[in-house]
C-alpha cells in the first residue's frame, strides 16, 4: 500500500473506482478477495478507453467515467500513472464527489472505506486534459466477503464533445490564488459538454486535447495530432490504438474547434474550410443520423492587435455548413466568455452558461 498516497487521500466514507468494460465475465463475483481484472464485464466505463489482454484498462481522454456497483465495505484499485498528479472525481451513491490524486508509478489506492456491509454504486470521472498523462487500471480487490454487482446500466441517449482544452475543461475547477496552470484546475466533469449531457440524461464522450486543431496547434505547428487524427484513437498520444467508432455511435455530436487554428492569426480561407469540411466527411461516416452543432470559439475575440479573429472563424463556419448542405449540420453561436486574468480560458461559471445556451438547440433538434 501506498502510505504517502493515503495520507494525501482525505478520509471518505465512501470513495471509489472502477473501470472498464470489455468481456471478461458477465456475472456478479461474489464472495472473494482475489483482485477482479478492471475490464471485468460487470463494470462499465462511459467513454473511449483501451482494454488490454491482460484485463487492464488505459483511459488518456477526459472525461472517461468509471462506473461501478459492488455490496461490501472495502475496495481497492491497483492502477499506474504515467505522470504525477493524475486526478478524479470520485463519488459514491450519488454523493458529491471527493477527490483522488494519482501519482506516477504504480499503487494501491483504496476507493471504498464504509463502516457496514452495504450496497453501494460508484463512479469515477478522469478530470485532466489529454496532454497531463495516461492512467492504467489493472484491477480491483474486494474486501472480505465482497460482492461485485453489475453496474446500473448507462442512458440510451448519447452526446459526443470534440474539440481542444476548453471543451476538456481546462480552468473549470479553478480557484482564486491558485496558479493557472495547476493540473488540478482541469476538471472535464465541470465542462460544458459533460453539464450537457447531464441536464439532457445522455451518455458523454469527450474526445479533445488541448492546444490543437482542425489545420495546426496553437502553436502553428501543422505536423502533430490535430483533431482529425486523435479523433481516430482510443488512446490520445498513441497512435497504435485505434478506436472501433461501431463501439459509440452519437445522437448528437458538438465540435468546438479553430481557436488554436487562429492563435497565430487567422488561417487561409479555403485550406481551413476544406480541412473542416473532410473532418466532418469522417464523422458522418461513423454517425450518419447524428446532430452536429459546430460551436464559435468562447475564447476568440476581434481587436486591432490580431485582427477579425471572431468574425473571420464565424464566416468560416457559414461556409462549412454551407458545402455540407445538410440540415442535420448546424452553427451554433456562442459568446465570448473572458476566463481569469492570466488565463483567458471560460470559467466553471461560465462553462454552465455555454451549457445552458446549447441545451435549447440540442433539445429542439432531437426532441429531448
Amino acid at each position: 500500500m501506498n502510505q504517502k498516497m493515503l495520507r494525501r487521500l482525505p478520509a471518505m466514507t465512501a470513495g471509489l473506482l472502477a473501470l472498464a468494460t470489455s468481456a471478461v465475465a458477465s456475472a456478479p463475483v461474489s464472495g472473494s478477495t482475489l483482485p477482479v481484472p478492471a475490464n471485468n464485464a460487470a463494470i462499465i466505463y462511459e467513454g473511449r478507453s483501451d482494454s488490454t489482454a491482460t484485463g487492464a484498462v488505459r483511459i488518456g481522454f477526459p472525461g472517461v467515467t468509471v462506473h461501478l456497483r459492488f455490496r461490501g465495505t472495502a475496495l481497492t484499485m491497483r492502477a499506474s500513472a504515467s505522470d504525477d498528479d493524475l486526478y478524479f472525481d470520485v463519488s459514491v451513491d450519488g454523493a458529491a464527489p471527493t477527490l483522488l490524486r494519482l501519482q506516477k508509478g504504480e499503487s494501491n489506492y483504496p476507493v471504498v472505506q464504509a463502516e457496514s456491509p452495504g450496497e453501494h454504486t460508484v463512479s469515477l470521472t478522469r478530470r485532466n486534459e489529454s496532454w497531463q498523462g495516461t492512467c492504467t487500471i489493472f484491477d480491483f480487490a474486494p474486501g472480505a466477503g465482497a460482492e461485485l454487482l453489475s453496474a446500473p446500466e448507462l442512458p440510451k441517449r448519447k452526446l459526443m464533445l470534440i474539440g481542444d482544452s476548453v471543451t476538456s475543461g481546462e480552468l473549470t475547477a479553478y480557484e482564486t490564488g491558485r496558479d493557472t496552470r495547476a493540473k488540478i484546475n482541469s476538471n472535464a466533469r465541470l465542462s460544458y459538454g459533460m453539464i450537457l449531457a447531464r441536464q439532457l440524461g445522455a451518455q458523454c464522450h469527450v474526445v479533445s486535447y488541448g492546444g490543437r486543431g482542425i489545420i495546426r496547434d496553437w502553436q502553428g505547428i501543422r505536423d502533430t495530432r490535430n483533431a482529425p487524427q486523435f479523433y481516430e484513437l482510443a488512446l490520445p498520444d498513441d497512435p497504435a490504438v485505434r478506436w472501433d467508432h461501431r463501439r459509440y455511435v452519437p445522437d448528437a455530436i458538438g465540435i468546438q474547434l479553430g481557436t488554436n487554428d487562429f492563435s497565430q492569426g487567422i488561417p487561409d480561407q479555403n485550406e481551413f474550410v476544406n480541412a473542416y469540411v473532410q473532418f466532418l466527411e469522417k464523422i458522418r461516416r461513423d454517425a450518419p443520423e447524428a446532430l452536429i452543432f459546430l460551436m464559435e470559439s468562447p475564447m476568440l475575440a476581434d481587436d486591432p492587435v490580431r485582427g477579425p479573429r471572431r468574425a473571420a472563424l464565424h464566416s468560416y463556419l457559414e461556409q462549412i455548413v454551407a458545402r455540407v448542405g445538410s440540415a442535420k449540420v448546424v452553427i451554433a453561436p456562442l459568446d465570448h466568455y473572458p476566463g481569469v486574468p492570466g488565463n483567458t480560458h471560460p470559467t466553471g461559471a461560465e462553462h454552465a452558461a455555454m451549457a445552458a445556451a446549447l441545451a435549447p438547440l440540442v433539445r429542439a433538434a432531437l426532441g429531448w
